[in-house]
């Protein structure tokens, strides 16, 4: 592999087990990823009940999918029988962005990790990828394993770190995050077995309140049963906070705390053309208050809960490039108090019906697409929502400087909000990285995300509909292969239908520094 091709894979080098846990975690504006209730959890909180296009019913914005998280295995197991080799999936170049070079599911202007692997708050871990990330050949040789050290520092300056509308004033501050982790892989024939720890601390100059200290733990793997069977583990730990100023974020001074604790099994099987994926999810959330928040929002006790969710894929393989295939999953959600603080039942059940395909596009190019109905019904009398459910994630590099991130996703989320059961959240968004020069590359992404609540009947609420745009661009110089150093400005912009709604511009300066073994 060049040098070229090896330093332009640096800037997506953070690991995608971030993107994945990020996805089901929000973080304050720069706290690490979650979303309440689910809209994770692009991704990424505070209730990580996000997950991924194929098992949207539960979450919000599911964590950044590459090549690992989609189903490549077809092509990698035929080609090993057949005793052939397929391009190295570690070609992917930008594959992977860090946490600070991404705008899928990450929190403003800071470089926030995403925790090795748990999609949606526990519904969807990278193990059941095959517990492994792409490596790009790096890491430091221990044993049977690969150990890769990483850390990312930035230095900067938000606008207005509690996200609010001009009318009311807003704050500016510098602030600092350091990010280190550590990615333990083993490099075995048979079998795999993968540990991420990583953390976050965060400090903002004027305004204390938002400082965090965010962390997290996966353990995953696959078991090789056959070689075209095998069955995948995963269980995590993250804890996250609340990002003001995305949505369903409760208005606070300081953050809500949100601790997951993901459990998941699966078994994958193919014949000859013909594949299924069995996955089984489960997840406990605990939220903790830490200052007093909006009357309309329900507090911490109110949204502990556990999460389930089962799914099942079954697909066909047309060509060596082409799969098509269906997905129907379910989910339940169980609130530790049966009634809320608002007198409410919230505990409800989903499903997803879901049709799609995984196109190889080329060596370093894959795109999953899916798109079918999703339906969430409350238990006790707050009623039904349904709606058209839609993704499309991958890697797209058709010019060799420029690789593009697509990320689609439409799903039904629950709320924090008092007079609102749930919203459907729809995210049109992309990142992009451009080789301008062996030592240079310009990296950044465009998001934007609506967010559609449903009234509870009798509450006397109106509709109320929340907009999100997002906007980031940065230059990176790669100092050596393995450090860059650059400039980054991100400009963020939010609006409603409703008085109570987020209203606020936003714009973030920084420095970013990212280092990795």
């Amino acid at each position: 592999m060049t040098i070229r091709a090896h330093r332009s894979r640096l800037i997506w080098s953070p690991l995608v087990g971030w993107a994945l846990l990020s996805c089901g975690m929000s973080a304050v504006h720069a706290q690490s990823p979650t979303q309440t209730g689910d809209d994770p959890a692009a991704v990424a909180p505070i209730d990580p009940s996000s997950v991924t296009p194929a098992l949207p019913p539960g979450g919000a914005v599911p964590g950044v999918f590459t090549q690992t998280g989609v189903d490549d295995t077809l092509r990698r197991e035929a080609a090993r029988r057949a005793g052939t080799t397929l391009p190295d999936s570690t070609l992917v170049a930008p594959t992977v962005p860090s946490a600070g070079t991404t705008i899928v599911n990450s929190p403003f202007g800071t470089s926030i990790p995403y925790y090795g692997g748990i999609v949606g708050g526990g519904l969807g871990l990278v193990g059941s990828s095959g517990g492994g990330l792409v490596s790009d050949g790096g890491g430091i040789a221990v044993g049977a394993f690969i150990l890769v050290p990483q850390i990312e520092i930035n230095v900067g300056f938000d606008s207005n770190v509690y996200a609010q509308s001009a009318s009311l004033g807003t704050t500016g501050s510098l602030y600092t995050s350091v990010t280190p982790t550590l990615d333990l892989r083993s490099d075995w024939l048979n079998h795999s077995l993968h540990v991420l720890a990583s953390g976050t601390i965060g400090w903002y100059g004027v305004a204390p309140t938002q400082n965090y200290q965010n962390y997290g733990i996966l353990v995953d793997g696959k078991i090789d049963i056959h070689s075209d069977f095998h069955a995948t583990y995963a269980v995590g730990f993250r804890r996250a906070t609340q990002p003001l100023g995305t949505p369903n974020a409760a208005i606070a001074q300081s953050p809500t705390v949100i601790d997951t604790l993901p459990i998941e099994i699966g078994l994958y099987q193919k014949f000859d053309r013909v594949f299924y994926q069995i996955t089984a999810m489960a997840a406990r959330y605990w939220y903790q208050n830490y200052s007093l928040i909006s009357s309309e929002d329900l507090p911490a006790a109110s949204l502990d809960r556990f999460e389930f969710g089962q799914s099942f894929k079954l697909g066909y393989q047309l060509f060596e490039d082409l799969s098509v295939f269906v997905a129907p999953t379910f989910n339940q959600i169980r609130y530790i108090d049966t009634i809320n603080a608002a007198g409410q039942a919230r505990s409800s059940n989903g499903m997803n019906i879901s049709f799609g395909a995984t196109w190889q596009v080329n060596a370093i190019s894959l795109l999953e697409g899916t798109i079918g109905y999703q339906n969430t019904g409350f238990e006790y009398g707050l009623g039904n929502t349904g709606a058209l459910s839609f993704g499309l994630i991958g890697t797209f590099t058709g010019y060799a400087p420029l690789t593009l991130r697509p990320y689609i996703l439409r799903s039904i989320n629950q709320s924090i909000l008092s007079q609102y059961s749930d919203y459907v959240s729809t995210t049109i968004a992309v990142d992009y990285t451009y080789l301008i020069h062996d030592a240079w590359t310009l990296a950044g992404g465009l998001l934007f995300q609506s967010a559609d609540y449903t009234p509870i009947a009798g509450t006397g609420a109106g509709p109320r509909t929340d907009y999100y745009f997002r906007g980031q661009i940065g230059l990176l110089y790669s100092i050596r292969p393995d450090i860059q150093i650059g400039p980054f400005f991100e400009y963020a912009h939010a609006s409603s239908t409703n008085v109570l709604g987020p209203s606020y511009d936003r714009q973030i300066y920084s420095i970013r520094l990212l280092a990795k073994r």
